[in-house]
């Protein structure tokens, strides 16, 4: 039935929505759907969003649409500058294939009644055709990086605008190896993922390689990867954490851990390492130059916007196909991604540990650019850009 589903949502409910004949309007509050309470790296973009628009002074409104809900992990969000007036343009933080069934929930008259625009984070070159029919009702398009944007600009008339996720240094819990049972001088190495958006592409099996690659020469090192998901319903998640089984200086994390936990382990740690074969961003790469924390990262895809050799380790990488059983890439024809170096990488880690002074130096340097490179393409900019398309 899922399949069925899938492939009715693809190829008709994709097509019965109507494009709004809404013009933008600069002076009306906008609205934000999405995720909101649930936690996901989805609903944490729209919740990104709602902030920085918030704090930019604009007025907004918010419409959660979360399929699975968690209320107790977002009781105390909320953003200032909320308005009760109808909303004149919307940001719908969903990808395609979670707009149907958001949109009909809302409506389809409210949903023409204002300018709609996605935020659609989409992390290969080649672009399924279930994107390219959502692509054909939204008035315009953010997407968070120059990857994305050359994949998707050629699919639609309408703008397509670079929007990174406006990442900041949010707070970091203390005490996190001491809560893992973490030695002080261990060389710590973290990485964040979730399994649900395809593990082929995070890529932890790469990072694991690095790091005992890596670890052969330094008996202090500790790799700890924190994973989201169901161990108990994810084949390949139980798969990788059976793989590390036995291994005294590798941990897979699964519980649940609050942001502050997540930064904490991410400030704590002396290097981060995301051997990623595509990000359409690279949410966790971003929020770890936040903290401080030197990053070896993939040279390919989002994160290229904001790393580079001067202020990360970037690690070679040949292109392969995708093959991936996940419903996003599955038979994708032509579609490539990274196959990062796990040698390399490792001896990026090496190049860390035996100079930590000029590696802190060096991720200063990233956090410096980042925060610029935030700052010159905002949500608030983004929608001053689109005001003055309109107006030309």
């Amino acid at each position: 039935m899922r399949t069925t589903y899938r492939f009715l949502r693809a190829h008709f409910l994709q097509r019965l929505i109507p494009r709004s004949r809404i013009a933008f309007n600069p002076r009306k509050p906008v609205e934000i759907v999405g995720y909101l309470s649930m936690a996901v790296g989805i609903g944490e973009s729209a919740r990104l969003c709602a902030d920085s628009l918030s704090e930019a002074g604009r007025a907004i409104s918010l419409s959660d649409v979360s399929t699975n809900p968690d209320e107790n992990s977002f009781a105390g969000w909320m953003p200032s500058h909320l308005s009760v007036e109808l909303p004149g343009s919307r940001i719908w933080h969903l990808n395609p294939p979670m707009l149907p069934r958001a949109i009909l929930k809302k409506g389809v008259s409210n949903f023409t009644s204002a300018f709609n625009i996605g935020y659609f984070a989409w992390e290969l070159e080649v672009v399924p055709a279930e994107w390219r029919n959502g692509l054909r009702y939204m008035n315009a398009v953010f997407v968070p990086s120059e990857f994305t944007r050359r994949a998707i600009a050629p699919l639609t008339k309408a703008p397509v605008i670079v929007v990174p996720h406006p990442v900041t240094e949010k707070p970091a819990t203390e005490g996190m190896r001491e809560k893992f049972g973490i030695a002080k001088d261990a060389f710590l190495v973290s990485f964040i993922f979730s399994a649900g958006s395809s593990i082929n592409r995070k890529n932890p099996q790469a990072v694991i390689e690095a790091f005992r690659i890596f670890s052969a020469e330094c008996p202090s090192a500790f790799l700890l990867m924190k994973a989201s998901g169901d161990i108990s319903n994810d084949e390949g998640l139980r798969e990788l954490v059976g793989s590390v089984a036995g291994d005294s200086r590798i941990s897979i994390v699964t519980d649940k851990l609050s942001n502050s936990e997540i930064n904490g382990l991410i400030r704590s740690s002396d290097a981060y390492l995301s051997l990623h074969r595509s990000e359409g961003f690279g949410l966790t790469v971003a929020e770890a130059i936040m903290q401080h924390t030197p990053v070896v990262s993939t040279a390919w895809s989002g994160t290229a916007d904001f790393c580079d050799p001067d202020n990360t380790w970037l690690v070679g990488s040949s292109l392969i196909p995708v093959v991936d059983t996940h419903p996003e890439f599955a038979a994708l024809e032509g579609a490539v991604w990274a196959d990062p170096s796990p040698e390399e990488a490792a001896a990026y880690l090496r190049e860390i540990f035996r100079a930590p002074e000029l590696a802190r130096e060096k991720a200063e340097k990233a956090r410096e650019f980042l925060l610029r490179y935030l700052a010159e393409n905002s949500y608030e900019k983004a929608l001053q850009k689109l005001a003055a398309m309109q107006a030309s």
